[in-house]
């Protein structure tokens, strides 16, 4: 049971940490000056998007799922209700459908980032082959 509970909270909290430290990047990145030769779709998605929505996502539920050892997809769950939740009482859900799926793309990476990178017991010590 500590195991469901705890992937529940990784992503509650890192969608919580994640709302609001987008809210300041987010503010950084949209104050970037644009480049005359950039279209503003492509502006907007990669880096207004991408590093004040997609950036802060990844590391923090990487970092939150991580600290927690929590399951990858049920903290992914989590994280999704939690922010879905956070933007429908801020207000926002008709305007915050690209931010949404900023975080969700980011929280999806850094679940896959960990699913493919932590630790498979492989420093655990093993006992020699014919001792004792």
């Amino acid at each position: 049971m500590q195991g469901p509970l705890k992937s529940i909270l990784a992503g509650a909290v890192s969608g919580i940490a994640t709302y609001f430290f987008s809210l300041r990047a987010l503010g950084y990145t949209n104050a970037f000056v644009m480049p005359s030769w950039a279209s503003l779709a492509a502006w907007e998605i990669l880096v207004v998007l991408g590093l004040g929505a997609t950036l802060v996502a990844l590391v923090v539920h990487l970092i939150a799922v991580h600290i927690l050892r929590a399951n990858a997809p049920l903290a992914l769950a989590s994280f999704l209700g939690t922010t879905l939740l956070a933007i429908a009482l801020a207000g926002l859900l008709t305007f915050g459908a690209k931010t949404l799926a900023a975080w969700l793309l980011g929280a999806f990476l850094a679940s896959l980032a960990y699913r493919k990178l932590r630790p498979n017991n492989a420093f655990k010590p093993k006992p020699l082959r014919g001792s004792a």
